[in-house]
Formats: C-alpha cells, structure tokens, sequence
C-alpha cells in the first residue's frame, strides 16, 4: 500500500455478533456516532427474509478527529477520508476497535490475511 493513501483497514469478530445499541453506548461519550439502519431491518421485512443476516442490516458510524469507522455486527472498518497523521482521539477510537473487533481474517480459516497500513500520530502523541 502507498504511504500517499488514507488509511484503511478492516477488523472482524467471530463466533458473536456485537448489538448496535450496545456499541453506541460505549462509543457516545467520547465520539459522534450515527446509526444506519438498512433494507430488511424492521420487524415486518425480517419476517419473509431468508437471508441468515436478517436482523443485522444496520451500519454505525462513528467519528473521532480525522478516523472514522463503519461498524456493523461483524466487521469494523476503520478510515480516513484524508491522509493526516493521528490525533489522541485516533488513536483512542482505534484502540477501543481493536478490543471490540479482535481479529484480522473474516473466518477462522486461514484466507483473506491483512495487515494494518502505516500510519503517522501528531508528535506530542507519537507511540
């Protein structure tokens, strides 16, 4: 990946499923959060559905100074619309993502491996 591009990478979870409601509590303190409910989402719609992911069509955004974050049931992924170096806020949201989204493969199995781009954090903030 280019040092030149915004960041961007994906985080996953397995075996669960994280709640929409629980992950804006967590993050609405510290953060602007939106949820984004999708197609499929209402009770009605979910009824004649036969999709195993009915009931989890919904999408949070979450902003920190310049990382943002789609977070969905089982995956976060985390970027900027700009290259900048990282905030404190950054690298707060970051940290709490990673603990919420420990993994870095959609499954167990060994396909789809990623690594976290480089990134650069404002000096009185560098790691």
């Amino acid at each position: 990946m280019s040092r030149n591009r915004p960041y961007h990478y994906v985080r996953y979870v397995w075996w669960r499923i994280h709640n929409p409601i629980n992950l804006i509590d967590t993050l609405k303190d510290e953060f602007h959060v939106t949820l984004k409910s999708w197609p499929g989402s209402t009770d009605e719609e979910r009824r004649y559905d036969p999709s195993p992911f009915k009931g989890e069509r919904w999408e949070v955004l979450v902003k920190a100074d310049t990382l943002s974050a789609f977070l969905s049931a089982w995956r976060a992924v985390l970027f900027q619309k700009y290259k900048a170096p990282f905030t404190k806020r950054d690298l707060e949201l970051r940290e709490i993502l990673f603990r919420l989204y420990p993994r870095i493969t959609p499954t167990p199995l060994p396909f789809s491996f990623s690594q976290e781009p480089p990134f650069e954090v404002e000096e009185q903030f560098a790691l």
